[in-house]
């Protein structure tokens, strides 16, 4: 056995030094490093089953679903990770990332530009100007951290001294890890370099190292490949579970096998809607399914949803312990709330992200008005269905389904946290400690025609300024009023940053979910069906749970429930670029066939033709998206821009009693008046307080500059070539051999030639 000093260099320091494949430089540094143990041996790693879960332990950190921020100190969770991902680099998790800001879910719609540009031309992306998807340099690249992945797979097996079940254990979790980093780059590129082995390090062999993309058909079989294997591999749930949760299971293996088989399956690279693609995907999701039984893991707190889901809430809360509590967790990164030094900090960011400035909080993450407005009503139907309730724009707090009250924060409701209020966060917090905090923002003007201006934003009370958020995202935050411990260590000065909540990457309603759009491609609508309502009975829902039963027997209706209930159970997840971008939702797909050199099979025969008519949604492209406001009427209060100008403070107002979300929020109608009886007194004040003194403004969040140099409302316009996205120009500079995507211009002159969705691609070209 090792040493407790050698574990504990190996437990800090080790394998920084990884080689990087398939791409190469002609630089000497570059291979001056050829260990990939830092300055241990294979002797030293490979003959201990001690060693060898550190070296999976040092896998897991740099492939889990973490978010690494990089618009904040030094590009990083919450500023203290090491870790050189990039955001092209990302496993999404809901937080508003590279690619998650690009769909509907968050103000700010396209504002980080890919696939999108406005006229006249701002920003389109050319393989000069786009993110390095593919090869962000030596030590940051995605191929390094396969080519540890398969140093693993291969290494453990050339040792004695392990027993056959711990090398099947440490080969199962790296071929997993090595499936994810290849799924990352096989949703934006389809066919990519396969390197199922150890390449050589030195110079002499680098031309052997620049390996041609394959075909996305070959690509596809190597991730399910990978991940079927892991899954033979893997048990359902670890025994030992204090020391190894969060460790992949078979289950957690077959489960991503199944979502790339759906990604597979769908328009974007399934453009004449072949079904054997779908019946591959539900067999793939059904075995998940029952993998994931075997394991125990399922709906947590089914039967038992709590006051307006407030026990679904706790999902994200009470992950440790308890067989209930993280029946949930199929794939997740553990998190620590390690007050050491950076090196020692593995911080989950999401409540600091989510919390207001007026509370140590990130300043909190503003929602669209359009997926506020999307959530269903308290009877299951969508706000634009007939239904028992009608919905109330100004009033949207009314009547929803029961996820709504832990998706999005609004004004007048508690928000509580476990911490007290000192330092300098005395002057920014209008509360004593963290048990008393309340969301009061409400936004005032100076004028009239300042509030009517749909591009202007007002002056929000609770010493909030300019923060601009009348609705905050909630959903995932450690409400202290659910009744948990949270994992965060507050404190005034650092707010929510050391919070050791575990990130989770995939859910088991997730899983669910995959296997109801696998089910409905292979025309199975009735296990779809069967499958929707179990995840909104889960919510407190009863019956046909509000669904449509005329779905049961309409393929399109199906997918497009399906991809409803996405949107909603799965909101803030980090799924809804995916399903935008694979469902081809920001143009229904259309056109494909106007791209520069694209062949007739890329134009979408299946699916109608057209995704959006056949699903029957609106485009993305033709959607403005919207941030909500509530302002106090003018007529009631208008005041300078200053903090001593808050009505409360100034008596003009006192505030609403908050709600503890324990409230019954629905309401009936009176037949003689139409006038609304209210179920609870604390919502009808509160509604009252809305109708008397609040406006509510949507206010435009895509602009672009005029001629004259005004910002003006504008629909950004989908790329149609982003489905397929290039190489940037420094992806083939290091590889030659890596042919670019058609429609994308190549750096060595003409256009690309490789074609994702066929067969047999075009791999080589003379240069």
């Amino acid at each position: 056995m090792m040493t407790n000093n050698i574990k504990k260099l190996l437990a800090t320091g080790l394998f920084y030094c990884g080689i990087a494949a398939v791409f190469v430089s002609c630089s000497d540094d570059f291979l001056a490093e050829k260990r990939p143990y830092g300055q241990f041996g294979e002797n030293d790693v490979y003959t201990d089953w001690e060693s060898v879960k550190l070296r999976l332990n040092y896998l897991y950190q740099g492939s889990l679903p973490y978010f690494r921020d990089y618009n904040s100190n030094g590009g990083n969770m919450g500023g203290n990770s090491t870790s050189t991902n990039g955001p092209s680099d990302q496993w999404p998790v809901g937080l508003p990332d590279f690619l998650s800001t690009n769909a509907d879910e968050f103000a700010g719609y396209g504002s980080n530009g890919y696939g999108y540009y406005a006229e006249p031309i701002q920003g389109k992306w050319l393989n000069t100007n786009i993110h390095k998807f593919f090869w962000t340099g030596v030590n940051e690249s995605p191929w390094k951290k396969m080519r540890e992945c398969t140093d693993v797979t291969i290494k453990v097996r050339q040792y004695d001294d392990l027993t056959p079940l711990q090398q099947n254990w440490a080969e199962g979790q790296a071929r997993f890890l090595r499936a994810t980093r290849y799924f990352r780059l096989f949703k934006r590129f389809g066919g990519t370099p396969i390197i199922p082995d150890l390449q050589s390090t030195t110079l002499s062999d680098t031309t052997d190292l620049r390996i041609p993309r394959h075909s996305t058909r070959e690509t596809y079989d190597f991730i399910i490949d990978d991940l079927k294997t892991a899954a033979q591999l893997l048990p359902a749930r670890w025994e030992e579970e204090v020391n190894d949760w969060g460790r992949i299971t078979s289950g957690a293996a077959l489960a991503l096998a199944g979502y790339v088989a759906n990604y597979y399956a769908s328009p974007v690279f399934n453009r004449n809607d072949d079904q054997s693609r779908w019946e591959v995907a539900y067999e793939l999701n059904k075995q998940a399914l029952e993998l994931l039984a075997e394991g125990h893991f399922g709906l947590s707190y089914e039967g038992d949803p709590g006051v307006n889901a407030s026990n679904w809430a706790k999902i994200w809360c009470n992950l440790y312990g308890g067989e209930n509590q993280n029946a949930e967790a199929v794939y997740i990164a553990v998190c620590n709330n390690s007050g050491g030094d950076a090196s020692d900090q593995l911080y989950n960011c999401t409540e600091q992200k989510l919390r207001p400035g007026n509370c140590g909080g990130g300043g909190g993450i503003t929602p669209s008005a359009e997926m506020i407005d999307a959530f269903p009503m308290a009877d299951g139907k969508r706000p634009n269905e007939v239904g028992q309730y009608s919905y109330n724009k100004k009033l949207f707090f009314l009547n929803r389904d029961p996820r709504f009250y832990r998706t999005f924060a609004f004004p007048g409701t508690e928000w509580l946290f476990l911490g007290g209020i000192t330092g300098d966060l005395v002057e920014k917090c209008p509360y004593n400690s963290g048990v008393e905090y309340q969301l009061q923002n409400y936004a005032w003007y100076t004028s009239s025609d300042e509030a009517m201006d749909v591009n202007r934003s007002g002056y929000f009370t609770d010493l909030l300024a300019g923060s601009g958020k009348s609705v905050y995202v909630r959903k995932k935050s450690q409400d202290y009023g659910l009744g948990v411990s949270p994992l965060y260590v507050f404190d005034s000065e650092q707010g929510f940053a050391r919070n050791g909540q575990p990130m989770m990457g995939m859910r088991y309603a997730e899983v669910l979910l995959n296997f109801a759009e696998a089910a409905c491609g292979a025309n199975h609508l009735d296990e779809a069906w069967n499958a929707l309502v179990k995840i909104r009975q889960r919510v407190g829902y009863e019956g046909d749970c509000g669904l449509d039963p005329a779905i049961r027997g309409d393929r399109a209706k199906m997918f497009e429930a399906i991809l409803y209930e996405r949107r909603i159970e799965l909101a803030y997840e980090g799924k809804r670029f995916d399903d935008c971008h694979r469902w081809m939702l920001f143009d229904g797909g259309v056109g494909q066939e106007e791209i520069e050199g694209a062949p007739s099979s890329w134009t979408l025969t299946g699916f109608g033709g057209n995704t959006c008519h056949y699903l029957g949604v609106e485009p993305l492209n033709n959607m403005t998206i919207h941030r909500l406001e509530l302002y106090i009427d003018p007529s009631v209060y208008m005041g300078s821009k200053a903090p001593e100008a808050d009505p409360f403070t100034m008596g003009v107002l006192s505030k609403p009693k908050a709600l503890k979300l324990t409230e019954n929020f629905t309401t009936t109608i009176k037949e003689d008046d139409g006038t609304a009886i209210y179920a609870d007194a604390n919502v009808q004040a509160l509604a009252e307080f809305y109708e008397l003194n609040l406006l509510r403004k949507d206010i435009v969040t895509q602009k672009v500059k005029g001629d004259d140099g005004a910002e003006v409302e504008q629909l950004p316009i989908w790329d149609k070539k982003c489905y397929l996205m290039g190489l940037s120009s420094s992806d083939e500079e290091n590889n030659p051999n890596v042919v670019q995507t058609i429609g994308w211009n190549s750096t060595f002159g003409g256009m690309g030639i490789f074609d994702p969705l066929s067969e047999n691609p075009i791999t080589t070209i003379n240069r």
